[in-house]
């Protein structure tokens, strides 16, 4: 469980076959995780997320995240 920060994915915007997989590449600590042909967060990883903002640069349309300090 996330102490720190909330990721979110927009479902309409991942919405499609393949749709959003560039967050999985674009993320250093591995928060976004390939499901098939989805891509899904791996809860277990958020709190290492570093603020780096990789993944708001390769789909910004898709991400959200929100500091809870």
């Amino acid at each position: 469980m996330a102490l720190f920060i909330r990721v979110t994915l927009d479902e309409t915007a991942c919405s499609g076959s393949g749709r959003c997989l560039s967050l999985v590449s674009a993320c250093p600590v591995d928060i976004f995780t390939q499901d098939g042909d989805r891509v899904a967060i791996d809860e277990e990883q958020v709190d290492e997320c570093t603020l780096c903002g990789l993944c708001l640069e390769a789909e910004p349309a898709a991400v959200k995240i929100e500091k809870l300090y």
